[in-house]
């Protein structure tokens, strides 16, 4: 993938949208290459990150940044380049993903959690001129992974880089040093595309959403500015780096006002609570499980207060109560409503009320528009239910297989969430449910298909239904109804049958219901809201 390429495509969003965004205001010429530079150069010696190891000051991360950045011109890659990247949550991500930017190159972060042909996956779509990963992980060998995948797909990246550790093929990150920049690199333009993310839907491979750098920029004004954040906070970030959630607050909003990112390179809610103490963390964003065991940290330490001034959660379902219980501790918590393909789409703030905080998803976030419609794709009343559907100023730029933007878009550029809710006639938005067949464990989507496709393989499996059965710990859990004739099946069989396919350990379903033939509707399709009663008695 390269800009160039992109540049020749249809766009999906009409020229005279986004025309109309920029003398909104909404879109600028700002560019995002100098984001940590500009951190750097107010703020030199204030902690841009800490993490439970240590703090890395604005300069120090500046300088190793820079370093990366000369390490991949150095390899061959230009602006306009994509390079993938997969590392832990934490500095050496931070600097790569910021050198990638000051290169004028697109950044492609991956997520560790992905599995060998998720992996192989990503890096089909992006063909990346780099790619950055670490060489001391304990549990897997990422440089070999990156060089099996490369291999299979025929394709040789101008340059491997290892932030840490070392392989045969492989350079040093950083290998060139610090120092200038050389002058005369293009950045990249407002429209141009400057990340991809993947995100997991109802197709069986993750998808390549594609971010320009106009959009990103009126993202984070949106959240600065909404949430009131400043020099003086301190972010906990929980989320992956490689999350567009993880990626703004741990990286791009510090930069912007010079807060501090708190990182964590995994979630422990005890390790969370003293972390933020010992930073005196303001403010967090996060899933609603790292919000519940966080406040059940505080309930077993007898705690009456957090030094958190703000949490907002999101990603998944959050009960009424949770968003009380936070009030109780002095946080303002509220629930806020986005995706990868449009991060914000509403956002309330700590000044909201109690109850709008606890019983809405707040108001639409600036520029953004939405509607809610039936079936017929006709506009449903205020209040009512229907599927929503988005357009607005950080929206991307469309998806990197071309042929998945059809049915994600309108014919007039309205992007199908594929959630339910409804948009009073106050602006209040309300999400109720979802048309996706994914599951959400956590904040973390993954597609339903992909593990059937995987299961089905098993020499004594039918058909299988992948659902969502709500509980456990992150909120749902991965429910498999098989069809076979051995009564014995086990739910060990079905896991392996799924990492033997090539994916993520956490994509192994928890439940099993071994059954003779799976619910279907009147035409022969499965009937998944029928296949979730079977686990009814694992509810809750």
């Amino acid at each position: 993938m390269r800009a160039a390429d992109w540049r020749r495509r249809p766009r999906v969003v009409a020229p005279e949208l986004t025309d109309a965004w920029r003398r909104r205001g909404f879109r600028t010429e700002e560019r995002i290459g100098d984001l940590l530079d500009h951190g750097a150069t107010r703020w030199p010696d204030r902690p841009a990150i800490i993490t439970a190891s240590g703090e890395t000051s604005f300069a120090e991360l500046a300088a190793t940044s820079a370093a990366v950045a000369r390490t991949l011109l150095a390899g061959g890659v230009r602006p306009g380049d994509a390079v993938c990247w997969l590392l832990p949550t934490g500095p050496h991500a931070v600097a790569v993903a910021a050198a990638i930017w000051r290169i004028g190159a697109i950044s492609s972060p991956i997520v560790p959690l992905y599995g060998p042909r998720e992996l192989r996956a990503v890096l089909d779509q992006i063909r990346p001129a780099a790619v950055v990963t670490y060489g001391d992980d304990r549990r897997r060998a990422y440089p070999d992974e990156f060089d099996e995948a490369l291999r299979d797909l025929g394709h040789e990246p101008a340059a491997r880089l290892l932030t840490t550790g070392r392989s045969a093929g492989w350079r040093a990150a950083d290998g060139e040093g610090p120092g200038a920049l050389p002058s005369g690199i293009e950045p990249a333009a407002p429209e141009d595309p400057c990340l991809v993310l993947f995100t997991s839907g109802t197709e069986s491979e993750p998808k390549g959403v594609v971010h320009s750098v106009a959009g990103l920029r009126h993202e984070l004004r949106t959240t600065v500015v909404e949430w009131g954040l400043t020099f003086r906070d301190r972010m906990v970030m929980a989320s992956p780096i490689t999350h567009i959630t993880g990626l703004l607050q741990g990286f791009m909003i510090p930069c912007r006002v010079g807060a501090t990112a708190v990182l964590m390179e995994r979630w422990d809610p005890a390790a969370c609570a003293e972390l933020a103490d010992r930073t005196g963390a303001t403010y967090m964003a996060g899933a609603t499980p790292f919000l519940r065991e966080l406040l059940g940290v505080y309930a077993a330490e007898g705690r009456d207060r957090s030094p958190l001034r703000q949490y907002c959660c999101g990603g998944a379902a959050v009960p009424p109560d949770l968003i009380r219980q936070a009030g109780e501790l002095g946080i303002a918590a509220y629930r806020a409503w986005g995706m990868t393909e449009l991060p914000t789409a509403t956002l309330p703030n700590e000044l909201d009320p109690m109850e709008f905080r606890a019983e809405t998803d707040g108001r639409l976030a600036p520029g953004v528009e939405l509607r809610a419609v039936d079936s017929s794709g006709r506009d449903v009343a205020p209040g009512e239910v229907g599927e929503l559907l988005l357009r607005g100023p950080e929206m991307m730029l469309g998806y990197v297989r071309e042929e998945l933007n059809a049915h994600a878009f309108t014919p007039d550029g309205w992007f199908r969430t594929g959630d339910l809710g409804s948009l009073a006639a106050d602006g209040q938005v309300r999400i109720t449910g979802r048309l996706k067949d994914v599951i959400n464990r956590g904040g973390e989507k993954f597609s339903a298909r992909e593990i059937e496709e995987a299961i089905v393989r098993h020499p004594d499996v039918a058909a299988v239904a992948i659902v969502p059965v709500p509980g456990g710990r992150l909120g749902e859990r991965i429910g498999a109804a098989v069809v076979s004739d051995r009564v014995d099946l086990t739910l060990e069989e079905v896991g392996r049958a799924v990492t033997g396919q090539g994916l993520a350990r956490h994509k192994q379903p928890e439940l099993l219901r071994v059954v003779r033939s799976l619910p279907t509707n009147p035409t022969g399709k499965i009937n998944k809201a029928a296949v979730v009663k079977l686990f009814d008695a694992e509810t809750g």
